[in-house]
């Protein structure tokens, strides 16, 4: 009797595939299981069950595909816990009779971790060069790694020295041509000596409802004495003495671009400077300059070789 029924008994093995196996709280992550059985059966129509960590039932899906060996679910989605940790689900194949053959029940552990959302932070719009003591302006943008919506949430800047020096509050609707990013303008005061600071913008954890990871992202703020002079830059082609629009001119730190006439205007503070002035299709121009008074300079640009082509 006992080796009749040992003869009759087959045995099934399973496997699940989970991604990503570090999955964002709340967020949906993708199944597929297998099951293989010796002597191998055709299990199509056939349910795998997955068990959350409480032993609760998160879901089931069918086994559709039998390749003469192993059974196939399609991929199938299930929501990740809310709460930030390790977990261990399970994925159970019932057991099963076919053709004589008693198939017991397999299961197989599904192990996978929940973090936290994470937070993308930007800053742009920064003046390249601010005017000791001045009051600037600039943007900062915040996007969840879910896309989650932040209007009205509160960020903090931080200076050089990690002094809390404003707070923005973001805007309640997206930045237009994002699918996630909420921005804030904010408004600041330089420092009073010139040079090149590191500021910080930070936006803090959270653990309201969906639990969210610090974001932060530094920037830089180089600050400047008055400008005391003006500087004119005319540009054109070399050969056609044509003024060139749209040019960009660069004497660090201070940026400009070239009007219809092919001029450009920037008050800078005295001292030595490396003029550039660059343009598609045309080789930058270079020029040292000493700024004492206002003074104009003059660019002209070569076109870049022709390149042969075969």
């Amino acid at each position: 009797m006992d080796s009749q029924s040992a003869e009759t008994r087959g045995h099934m093995t399973c496997v699940v595939h989970v991604s990503p196996d570090v999955v964002d709280a709340g967020a949906e992550m993708t199944l597929q299981g297998q099951v293989s059985s010796s002597p191998p059966c055709d299990l199509r129509g056939h349910t795998l069950r997955v068990k959350d960590e409480t032993g609760a039932d998160a879901g089931g899906v069918e086994l559709i595909q039998f390749d003469g060996e192993t059974n196939r679910t399609d991929e199938f989605g299930v929501k990740a816990p809310v709460k930030v940790g390790e977990y261990t689900w399970l994925a159970v194949c019932p057991a099963v009779v076919s053709e004589g053959i008693s198939y017991i029940e397999a299961s197989t552990a599904i192990p996978f971790t929940v973090k936290r959302h994470t937070m993308h932070v930007l800053a742009w719009d920064i003046p390249s060069a601010i005017v000791v003591g001045e009051r600037f302006r600039m943007n900062v943008g915040i996007k969840c790694s879910n896309e989650c919506q932040f209007a009205n949430r509160d960020l903090a800047i931080y200076d050089h020295e990690g002094t809390h020096v404003a707070t923005g509050t973001l805007s309640g609707d997206r930045w237009p041509g994002t699918t996630g990013l909420y921005v804030a303008a904010i408004e600041l005061d330089a420092p009073a000596t010139e040079g090149l600071y590191s500021w910080s913008v930070t936006f803090p954890p959270s653990d309201d409802g969906i639990p969210h990871a610090e974001g932060s992202s530094s920037f830089g703020v180089r600050v400047v004495c008055h400008p005391e002079c003006l500087v004119t830059v005319e540009t054109a082609d070399q050969v056609s003495q044509t003024p060139l629009s749209g040019a960009r001119v660069v004497m660090h730190p201070y940026k400009a671009v070239t009007d219809e006439r092919g001029v450009a205007q920037m008050r800078v503070a005295k001292g030595a400077y490396k003029l550039f002035v660059s343009k598609t299709l045309y080789l930058t121009f270079g020029l040292p300059v000493e700024v004492t008074a206002d003074m104009t300079a003059r660019a002209e640009l070569e076109l870049e070789p022709l390149v042969e082509r075969n």
